[in-house]
Order: structure tokens, then C-alpha cells, then sequence
């Protein structure tokens, strides 16, 4: 039992940081900086700002010309966008018309940009639902999104002007219907 208290008393002293330090008696103490109550990171504002991905939303539209299975007709999409770095999501509803075919699509497409410079590269996936009408045919399915496109930020700073391509494949029953939509247009970031 003495042995025991004596264990406990030599590890309270160790132990203790008053005692732990003991070599460094009569001088000061250079280890108070790095007490366990007392250390700390320092972080300025700035370096919190820069750690939080900034999400920069906007909106916009595009026109431009479709071919929807052989046929060619006119697109106009509306959109909105959700940017966060290099890859952004977008919801967006396209109407396209082509000889007497009609699709209206809600989707979404992710884009991720290739650089970040004035002209930055990008491609683009995304799913859709489409309702289609034509002649013939009358449905609602859902579509597959793939594309690529250029946007251009030098313009000017209250719009960014984009150039785009898509390929877009219909399920049907009576057998996939292709589409390739070529669009111009502009986004209008929220300062």
C-alpha cells in the first residue's frame, strides 16, 4: 500500500506543469505559450473567407438553332445558375420546334469548366423530362444531356456571354430520338 502512494505521489509530481518544467527554474518559463488552455490558431478573416466555397448564382437564357431527328427548327432555354468554383448546377426549361415536332424539357445540367480564364472552356451533363410532340408521336419521357460550350466574362461585368452545343437523346417506345441544339446567349450574375 505505501509503495502505491508513492507511485501516485511521483506521478502527480511529474505530472504537474509547474514541476514538469523544473529544469528551466530561475528563469522564465519559455513553454507558457504552448500550455494545453493557451494554444490556438490563429486565423485572419481573410483566409475564412477563402475557405468557404462562394457560390455565385445568376440567370439567363439562350437562343440558337435545333435539329431534332433530321428535322431543324429554332431553341429557347431559360435558365439559372448555381456556381460554386469550377462546377456549376443549372435548372433550366428548353422549348425546341422543328418542322411539326414540338419538345418542352425541364433538366438539370452540371457544367465543369476546363480553366478559369477570360474564354473558359466547359462540358456539361445533365438528365431531363421531356414532353414531345409530333405527327405521329405524343409523350412524356425522360432524355440524357451532353455537351460542351465557351463562356466569354470580358464583356462586360454585368453579363456573361456563352456560345454552347448539346446532344440529347429521347427515350421512346418507338426507338430513341436524337437532338443537337446550338445556342447563344447570356447570364446575368447576382452581385
Amino acid at each position: 500500500m505505501k509503495r502505491l502512494i508513492a507511485l501516485v505521489f511521483v506521478l502527480s509530481v511529474l505530472w504537474t506543469p509547474e514541476y514538469s518544467h523544473s529544469q528551466f527554474a530561475g528563469t522564465e518559463n519559455v513553454h507558457d505559450d504552448f500550455a494545453p488552455g493557451k494554444l490556438s490558431m490563429k486565423i485572419s478573416d481573410k483566409d475564412k473567407k477563402d475557405r468557404k466555397p462562394k457560390i455565385s448564382p445568376s440567370a439567363g437564357f439562350g437562343i440558337g438553332v435545333a435539329s431534332i431527328d433530321g428535322q431543324v427548327g429554332f431553341t429557347f432555354t431559360a435558365l439559372a445558375e448555381l456556381r460554386a468554383s469550377q462546377v456549376s448546377v443549372l435548372p433550366q426549361v428548353t422549348y425546341w420546334n422543328a418542322d411539326k415536332q414540338t419538345n418542352f424539357e425541364m433538366g438539370v445540367v452540371s457544367q465543369f469548366y476546363l480553366t478559369s480564364t477570360p474564354v473558359s472552356p466547359y462540358v456539361d451533363f445533365g438528365i431531363g423530362v421531356n414532353f414531345y410532340d409530333s405527327d405521329t408521336l405524343n409523350f412524356s419521357k425522360a432524355s440524357l444531356i451532353a455537351g460542351a460550350g465557351l463562356e466569354f466574362k470580358n464583356f462586360s461585368k454585368s453579363f456573361i456571354f456563352f456560345v454552347d452545343g448539346k446532344y440529347k437523346l429521347i427515350a421512346s417506345n418507338t426507338g430513341n430520338i436524337p437532338c443537337f441544339l446550338i445556342t447563344a446567349g447570356m447570364k446575368f450574375p447576382f452581385h
